[in-house]
């Protein structure tokens, strides 16, 4: 099983090279992969401190967070998951996220993550 930080390093290795068969795509593969170490990391922390909620909606789990692990440790959350479910997606008239937006939402869960340990 991988671990968060296994899915930021395959994000983080998408972002730097992405692979010549991915050309269309590898964006939208760095963001799920990164909402991937954001959700497992998230799911491990309410283990730990409220193990009811870990198996709630993310939506849900977003909205408790702030009693839990502060506002601005909440808001990076909450920003940074709905920035990658947004930037996953694929939708004809939306463009893929650009690779600041990518680099930003990354930056966000790395610091997070280790926050929420």
């Amino acid at each position: 099983m991988m671990t968060p930080q296994d899915y930021l390093d395959a994000a983080g290795v998408l972002l730097r090279q992405p692979p010549s068969c991915m050309q269309r795509c590898w964006q939208r593969g760095s963001a799920c992969l990164t909402r991937l170490a954001l959700e497992h990391g998230l799911r491990n922390y309410w283990k730990q401190v409220a193990p009811s909620v870990a198996d709630r909606p993310m939506r849900n789990q977003l909205l408790v967070l702030p009693a839990f692990a502060g506002t601005e440790a909440a808001s990076t959350a909450r920003v940074a998951w709905y920035g990658l479910c947004r930037g996953m997606h694929h939708h004809t008239y939306e463009l893929a996220p650009t690779v600041a937006e990518l680099r930003g939402w990354h930056e966000d869960v790395t610091v997070l993550l280790p926050q929420l340990q």
